[in-house]
């Protein structure tokens, strides 16, 4: 005699939405985790539904670009995070990996890509990256104290021998303990170039430090102060711990899956070990 009502041994996941024992209850290991997550960084019950829905639909995959995600190793690149199309809008709460996230910053969805696309023409074509405005960029260096926050020119000294501009340039190297190797390589690239970015060419702004043209320092190799170069704080953060040659790596393989939809290549990167942590993008 068969049974009418026979006992269940699996349920589906509430949140990816796949078989699992009927011990898990709700949800399945790699859900319990992110549910924790979503809880800690006060993602609320409205928004995380819209990360259940993609994750039912397409995995543990990069909203931006379809890569598989990495879900215990919080060191990886390719780490899964919780980030947002629009800064600041939990309305547009994505996942993405940690990398791509720390690129993307404070740019929205549009900008990220007009940008990316931007630096890849510069890279391969040599054409001007062209600035656009960026409404909701909130990003920037802590000010120094002892500089005029106004103009920025109270530092430039009688009897020195720099010019307003270079005597804060001056100033914040000194304050960061930069080598002096690596101030002279400052100064030589500027005598040749002038205040403009080293890896895409654009003029820097020296006095609005809101601005993400602002110029700032940044470690041509992550963490070796050997090598100092200036950018912008935008370049700056997209870079992140990248080698330069990284850095170009996967603005054509990010600008490659945009036009053509080719899937983006991971590879092993040399300084990227730090855990990641939520920040408010």
């Amino acid at each position: 005699m068969k049974r009418n009502n026979p006992i269940r041994k699996f349920s589906k996941c509430r949140g990816c939405g796949k078989k699992i024992p009927l011990w898990h209850v709700k949800y399945c290991l790699n859900c319990a985790k992110l549910l924790v997550r979503l809880r800690n960084n006060d993602i609320s019950a409205k928004y995380r539904k819209a990360v259940w829905a993609y994750l039912r639909k397409y995995g543990f995959r990069c909203y931006y670009t379809g890569m598989l995600l990495e879900i215990d190793d919080n060191t990886s690149p390719w780490y899964l995070v919780f980030g947002r199309r629009v800064p600041g809008d939990d309305s547009t709460i994505i996942i993405t990996s940690a990398l791509l996230n720390e690129m993307k910053s404070q740019l929205t969805e549009k900008q990220f890509w007009f940008y990316v696309l931007a630096l890849d023409n510069y890279r391969r074509k040599h054409l001007e990256v062209k600035k656009i405005p960026l409404v909701n960029w909130r990003l920037y260096p802590s000010i120094d104290n002892n500089v005029c926050t106004g103009c920025g020119r109270a530092m430039a000294l009688k009897g020195r021998e720099f010019c307003a501009s270079c005597a804060r340039l001056e100033y914040r190297m000194e304050k960061a303990r930069f080598p002096r190797e690596a101030i002279q390589g400052v100064w030589d690239y500027l005598h040749k170039y002038g205040f403009v970015c080293y890896y895409t060419g654009m003029p820097l702004d020296l006095d609005d430090p809101k601005s993400p043209w602002y110029l700032v320092f940044d470690h041509w190799m992550p963490r070796d102060p050997r090598k100092i170069v200036i950018t912008s704080t935008l370049v700056n953060v997209m870079k992140s711990d990248l080698t330069e040659e990284e850095f170009w790596y996967f603005i054509r393989q990010f600008a490659n899956y945009r036009r053509y939809g080719k899937a983006v290549r991971k590879r092993k990167l040399a300084y990227w070990s730090r855990p990641y942590r939520w920040e408010d993008r």
